[in-house]
């Protein structure tokens, strides 16, 4: 070894002083981003192998970690999922229970407050897109022709009758058709299915205003449905050479009904007025409640304690009562003086001549003067006799404290 050495001197020292200018270099110059070269070469050298450790490192300890996990906790990450499983399933049962609950509950409110006699039945399949088959045939008194509804709109028409089934053509079938009326401008036309999730109603003249989102009723004049019932939704108006061409979104079959009624006996209903949505709405100034007596009297009134303070001053001095003076007589504040509680009497008058105050502990008590006795006169002979009136009861009015 060390004879190679001392040949290959010359080389080994060149080699060593070319890396060690390397370094140097390497260590002096920076990229773009300020960092030197050395440190570049360092971090990408070194990246590599702590990846590899790193992964080896995080292998080992997820194979121990789920080899303890399994150990220690299967039985209970078993029971858990068993346990989220059966909830599952329970919810989704009363989810079910409720949504059937809320469907017979519209379904009994529909049938209380529509006119017609209705018969219910069940969906039991379907034969195409575009015709179902009932639970209920002639047997339940269902005869071709009749319609079928829900509390959403129509559903279409009975097309076939059989002893305990009966074949129901929807409203989306191109062979339905049925009278409409729209229910905010009253316009008349005739709805026919599409084959597709929208219905168009026909003969619409050019002009007559319909609106997006309008509602369409059925008109009656079908003799099939009753009037009043829903059809469905205006979704787009285009105005054409001779009539407008409406398509309407159907109400009633927009999800797939599971229960309907069957119109045994129609009887029309009224239309239900469109609710005005852009009527302005006017909100009346708050009046308190007896603002009006006191705009008569007092514009400038305030408040009530403020009125009752004017009452009492104004009392006090109709009495000659100094308020402050403690040698001032105590005023009665129940006593009527014209012009400040007494608005019936015309004029104030003199204080009797004969009334008295008396002042008690804490007010004071004014008495009527006394009356003179009623005289009576005795008739004479064949003749009839008047008597006087009694005299009034002497009124005395409850003391009321000073302020």
């Amino acid at each position: 070894m060390e004879s190679l050495l001392y040949r290959y001197r010359n080389i080994t020292v060149l080699l060593v002083v070319l890396c060690a200018q390397l370094v140097l270099l390497a260590w002096q110059v920076k990229n773009d981003k300020d960092v030197p070269l050395l440190r570049v070469w360092a971090v990408t050298a070194v990246t590599p192998v702590a990846s590899a450790i790193e992964e080896v490192r995080h292998g080992t300890s997820g194979f121990f970690s789920n080899l303890f996990d399994r150990s220690n906790n299967g039985d209970q990450s078993r029971n858990l999922r068993a346990e989220m499983d059966r909830l599952r399933l329970q919810n989704q049962l009363l989810q079910n229970e409720l949504e059937s609950a809320q469907r017979v509950g519209a379904m009994a409110g529909f049938q209380a407050r529509t006119p017609s006699k209705l018969k219910g039945a069940r969906v039991i399949g379907g034969m195409g897109s575009r015709s179902i088959l009932l639970d209920q045939g002639t047997t339940a008194g269902i005869r071709k022709g009749m319609a079928v509804v829900t509390p959403d709109g129509i559903v279409g028409r009975v097309i076939g009758e059989y002893p305990v089934t009966s074949q129901v053509i929807s409203v989306t079938d191109p062979s339905f058709a049925a009278g409409v009326v729209s229910q905010k401008n009253h316009v008349h036309g005739v709805v026919k299915g599409q084959g597709t999730n929208l219905l168009k109603v026909d003969y619409i003249p050019t002009g007559i205003k319909v609106e997006v989102g309008e509602v369409f009723y059925t008109s009656g004049e079908d003799r099939v449905f009753p009037k009043g019932m829903v059809v469905g939704k205006v979704s787009s108006v285009a105005e054409g050479a001779t009539f407008q061409e409406v398509f309407l979104l159907p109400s009633g079959v927009s999800t797939a009904p599971e229960e309907v009624f069957v119109v045994i006996d129609p009887v029309h209903q009224e239309i239900p007025e469109a609710a005005a949505s852009d009527t302005p709405v006017f909100l009346a100034p708050n009046v308190p409640p007896d603002s009006s007596e006191h705009s008569e009297a007092d514009p400038h009134a305030g408040t009530q304690a403020d009125q009752l303070i004017d009452q009492y001053r104004k009392l006090g001095e109709a009495q000659k009562h100094q308020y402050g003076d403690i040698n001032s007589p105590v005023p009665n504040f129940n006593l009527k003086v014209p012009g400040v509680n007494a608005p019936g009497l015309n004029s104030p008058g003199p204080a009797p001549a004969g009334a008295t105050g008396s002042t008690g502990g804490t007010g004071t008590a004014v008495t009527a003067p006394p009356k003179p006795k009623p005289t009576v006169t005795k008739p004479a002979a064949g003749s009839t006799g008047t008597t006087s009136a009694p005299p009034p009861p002497i009124v005395t009015h409850p003391a009321v404290p000073q302020p």
